[in-house]
């Protein structure tokens, strides 16, 4: 395997861990098709490349190790143009009319469904621009399908845009059938449409739970889309991404709490790609151009990817003519380096300021210490350290086992409670004192809490040859008169427990 880049450490959203990316090649083959001309569209699907012949009429399904191929579907079509996408469920779609460069007007077969779980292909016919002949125009490749094609109550939509376009037309799909009758003209506001027969719409869902649509056109900015309040068209947003290049293949990627975007760079039509955030001024990571292989002059190099956890996804590149490689993109936990570190809660309506009486851990013989704690019972608790002008806050282990701040039992001598996956609650009353140590746990956290009940050892000798009812805490701290509050209290020379 080949590590091409560690990516800059970022906080993730939620899981208040400092995480890095890691980008490694892991196959490359130089067996693919060499007939660029035949050859133009394809992506990657469960470890295989599915790229279609437009002259044989081919659909080939290439192993990702050795470029073998495995399976091959049939067209029926002769010299057609080579559109060929998936949708969400794993159905095929390629597009089979000969009416190059481009007319979908005609009552015939103009496509097939080659279905997830086999079984025969399903054409499908329809005039898709019989209510927008203007928009008519050359196409050459597909978008990704939004939903499942095969569908029978939600369907699966088709985002195309020609180089006509003054919109995006909306074909939608039900039980393998296109719904004619809710084929829709959606007009772009607030970025330029820019189409060209190379133009292509792609869906996703944003990590703030929005669905969201990248455009990418080779020549000009990419655009991210949403929806309008009325659902009938789009507001767009342009973004730049570092040396971006104008060949086809991009792909939008929700992944480490991040909204990514996998692209081709400069030069023009070569095999070189990166991953950024738009409009960010520098790419999370690079693969610069591999030397030594003929430029790709029809303007592809196909990339997109498939998430196979919350901590890895492959990344799938088909470079027309020239090679197949794959790619995992994982998270890895940074070890963080703890030097300040506070405590805050409800003891103190988790106010986070040093008057607001925050608890600070110490430095006792190299551990960080934060002793004679007071909680009452089912008080809850974080930790926080400083980041920049901000703070981490580092609770316990979520519902996935992602680490915020490991806990063990092996380092309780107290009930505690791990609370929505993230604080920590104290189930009894009590004066406690916590340490930070290093994690013992394989698991991706750099340390642990540990959590003992105080020893009431602050007050060695309170009472005097008389009855004292003075009332003190652990710290000697006195009170007047009998405390309400439960916790651990010295009177009259003796540990006194009020619960």
């Amino acid at each position: 395997m080949k590590k091409f880049l560690l990516l800059a450490a970022f906080f993730a959203a939620f899981t208040m861990s400092a995480q890095q990316f890691t980008l490694t090649e892991v196959t490359s083959t130089n067996n693919v098709p060499t007939d660029r001309l035949n050859n133009r569209q394809g992506f990657g699907m469960d470890g295989k490349f599915v790229v279609m012949d437009k002259v044989l009429g081919e659909i080939n399904f290439y192993a990702a190790e050795d470029g073998v191929v495995e399976n091959t579907l049939y067209t029926g079509a002769t010299a057609s143009w080579p559109a060929i996408t998936r949708d969400e469920a794993g159905n095929i779609i390629a597009r089979v009319d000969n009416s190059w460069p481009g007319n979908f007007m005609a009552d015939t077969v103009v496509m097939k469904i080659f279905p997830a779980g086999g079984g025969e292909a399903i054409d499908v016919e329809c005039n898709i621009f019989a209510d927008f002949e203007a928009e008519n125009g050359r196409c050459d490749f597909f978008s990704f399908i939004e939903g499942n094609v095969m569908d029978e109550d939600e369907g699966g939509i088709l985002w195309l845009v020609t180089a006509k376009s003054t919109g995006i037309l909306k074909v939608p799909f039900l039980g393998g059938e296109i719904d004619a009758d809710h084929i829709a003209l959606f007009p772009v506001e607030g970025a330029t449409l820019a189409p060209t027969s190379s133009t292509v719409v792609n869906p996703y869902i944003a990590v703030d739970g929005t669905k969201h649509y990248m455009l990418w056109t080779r020549n000009a900015a990419a655009v991210d889309l949403v929806m309008n309040d009325t659902e009938d068209g789009f507001i767009g947003t342009s973004f730049t991404l570092p040396n971006k290049g104008a060949t086809n293949g991009c792909f939008p990627l929700t992944f480490g709490g991040k909204d990514l975007v996998i692209y081709t760079m400069l030069p023009n039509y070569g095999n070189a790609w990166a991953i950024a955030e738009k409009n960010a001024e520098e790419a999370i990571a690079v693969v610069e151009e591999v030397p030594g292989f003929v430029t790709n002059g029809f303007q592809c190099n196909w990339l997109n990817a498939e998430i196979v956890n919350e901590n890895m996804a492959i990344i799938y590149q088909y470079f027309p003519g020239n090679f197949f490689k794959t790619y995992e993109l994982t998270i890895g936990e940074e070890e963080l380096e703890i030097n300040e570190a506070y405590l805050v809660g409800t003891f103190n309506d988790w106010n986070q300021t040093e008057e607001g009486g925050r608890v600070a851990f110490e430095d006792v013989d190299g551990i960080l210490t934060a002793s004679g704690v007071e909680l009452e019972a089912g008080a809850e608790f974080k930790v926080i350290v400083p980041n920049g002008e901000n703070w981490t806050w580092l609770g316990g282990e979520d519902a996935n086992g992602v680490g915020y701040f490991l806990f063990t039992g092996d380092l309780m001598d107290v009930p505690v409670q791990l609370v929505d996956g993230a604080n920590f609650r104290m189930e009894n009353a009590g004066t406690y004192d916590f340490e930070i140590l290093p994690s013992q746990l394989e698991k991706a956290a750099s340390y642990a809490l540990k959590v003992t009940e105080s020893e009431p050892n602050a007050i060695e000798t309170v009472a005097t040859d008389k009855v004292d009812n003075t009332w003190y805490n652990l710290q000697g701290v006195q009170f007047n008169g009998m405390p309400s509050v439960p916790g651990i209290y010295i009177n009259n020379g003796k540990k006194v427990i009020i619960k």
